[in-house]
């Protein structure tokens, strides 16, 4: 049922541990929206609940850059644990509110608490996959993964909300998900996760420049930045979305309350499909296409209930809007991933996150008015246009994203390919790519001598090599064999002469990052030492 990249990534604990926490913290971030949403419509119509998911949204949008670049310096383990306690610290309060009848203003104080927390979920999860990933594939397959978390959790938390909302009311359902939380926060609690280590450079930038860095980022990698921008218009009608559904479920399905929540659960229901789905592209070099589809298709369902506002067909429309939401994250995200170098990713998720949630608030706050205009039918079929329309303007755009790669797929795969760096994770793989140096010599060079010091490693890229030891041909190495690694591992002079027997084009790799890459990975390690013993046996020493 799953490909062996989503077998492999599930089988690191500390990815299994990051994904559940991912899927309880949807499931509670759903459940506690429901219920918020629901006792706000209760106290102000749908005006108190387009505030209350605005107020939620707002602040978070203009803090999410503030507190991703100081939680960046931080292990990222230890941040999703904080995220978690002090979303159900919040929650908690703005529960004990509900159930005492305090004043309803300190439940809109405990919505801009936890809205601000919750900006930090998104951006250092996302930042943290591909440190835990290996490959390309397998990064997709984790993304992959975390889709089918987030559809799990769409569809079981607004339906529990529902449930919780007919039984207790909103003062249950809200305890209910800071419980949730919770066990959230004990599921990351042994996430092990290696750091980058901060540059001379990086220590001179002013705080300031830090927190603002993922916004420069976009601007130095227009490809994320034009990928974040199409993201922040489906928030931006997301945002329109979940407000209006409170009103399509009072007033123009006549479901209920409690219908909120069920609606909600059919786009989670949609998303758990869309999520099997995909899993098909693990396997795909090229994610444009699916993504521009995904955008288009997220925005024709909402058209479709404001021209057809029957409850059996909204089920089915939400689900079709699921669907295409679980390929639009897992497709765009992985880009975005692509897109950037792992020394600003965290930042950039950072800014993304601001920027996502400053829409998707300024949606719920656009939301009432459109329904003003409009009334409920007009303000669906509007916003729903919006994002087929910008699919195809934007089609060309993503195309150009899907090339700019900050490290090249075959660069990967084929450093991917030699065993040393077999176990090392993405992060790893980009710190060695970005250290190559391409070379290419003539056939008959001698591209290292027996006896010199060796400084560098190599790797072939096209043409062959003969390595001989005292003028004895030992063995023959062509693309995707390595050279030079034993005077690196084992601090002594070359041990062969490596010449040209063909046009060689190589890459050659400085001592300090080979032994950055491979000293910081005991299974690298080991993998190194047996090549190297290996070598050396064949040459007789």
């Amino acid at each position: 049922m799953f490909g062996p990249s989503v077998r492999q990534a599930m089988r690191n604990r500390s990815i299994r541990r990051a994904e559940l926490a991912w899927l309880i913290g949807i499931a509670a971030q759903w459940a506690y929206l429901v219920a918020i949403l629901v006792y706000t419509y209760d106290i102000g119509g749908v005006v108190a609940a387009g505030l209350a998911s605005t107020l939620r949204m707002l602040p978070a949008a203009f803090l999410a850059p503030i507190v991703t670049g100081v939680a960046d310096r931080l292990p990222p383990g230890r941040v999703l644990l904080g995220v978690h306690a002090g979303r159900a610290a919040a929650v908690g309060l703005a529960a004990v509110v509900v159930i005492t009848g305090l004043p309803p203003a300190l439940v809109f104080v405990a919505i801009v608490l936890e809205g601000v927390i919750a900006c930090l979920h998104r951006p250092t999860t996302l930042a943290l996959m591909p440190a835990l990933a290996r490959s390309p594939q397998e990064l997709v397959a984790t993304n992959a993964v975390t889709s089918t978390g987030e559809a799990l959790g769409t569809l079981v938390g607004p339906a529990l909300g529902g449930v919780l909302l007919a039984i207790g009311g909103p003062g249950l359902a809200i305890a209910s998900t800071g419980v949730a939380f919770g066990l959230a926060a004990l599921a990351v609690m042994a996430i092990d996760a290696q750091r980058p280590v901060a540059t001379a450079g990086a220590a001179r930038v002013g705080r300031l420049e830090q927190m603002l860095a993922g916004f420069a980022a976009l601007r130095t990698y227009p490809a994320a930045g034009a990928l974040v921008a199409l993201f922040s218009v489906q928030t931006f009608v997301r945002g329109i979305l979940t407000v209006l559904l409170v009103a399509v479920s009072v007033e123009l399905l006549l479901l209920g309350e409690a219908g909120v929540g069920y609606l909600n659960s059919a786009i989670g229901a949609g998303g758990l499909i869309g999520a099997f789905l995909t899993l098909a592209l693990v396997a795909r070099r090229r994610l444009a296409l699916p993504y521009s589809v995904s955008l288009a298709m997220w925005g024709l369902p909402i058209v479709g209930i404001g021209l057809l506002p029957e409850p059996a067909i909204a089920f089915a429309l939400l689900a079709v809007l699921g669907l295409a939401n679980a390929t639009l994250d897992v497709s765009g995200l992985s880009l975005v991933q692509r897109s950037v170098p792992n020394a600003v990713r965290a930042r950039v998720f950072g800014a993304f996150e601001g920027i996502v949630t400053l829409t998707f608030g300024l949606g719920s706050l656009v939301a009432p008015l459109l329904v003003e205009l409009l009334d409920v039918r007009g303000a669906l079929v509007l916003a729903g246009s919006l994002l087929p329309v910008l699919a195809l303007v934007s089609a060309g755009i993503v195309r150009r994203a899907d090339d700019s790669a900050v490290v090249p797929h075959d660069r990967l795969e084929l450093l991917r390919s030699v065993p040393m760096f077999e176990p090392l994770p993405m992060t790893m793989l980009e710190l060695i790519a970005g250290g190559l140096v391409e070379e290419r010599h003539a056939a008959g060079v001698d591209v290292i001598r027996q006896g010199d010091p060796g400084d560098c490693w190599y790797l072939v890229v096209e043409g062959q090599v003969a390595v001989a030891r005292d003028d004895r041909l030992v063995a023959e190495l062509g693309r995707g064999d390595g050279f030079g690694e034993i005077a690196l591992l084992s601090e002594r002079p070359r041990t062969a002469t490596v010449r040209a027997t063909q046009p060689l084009y190589v890459y050659r790799l400085p001592r300090s990052v080979f032994l950055e890459a491979i000293t910081g990975n005991p299974n690298a390690v080991i993998a190194g030492e047996e090549l190297a013993a290996s070598r050396l046996a064949e040459l007789g020493l």
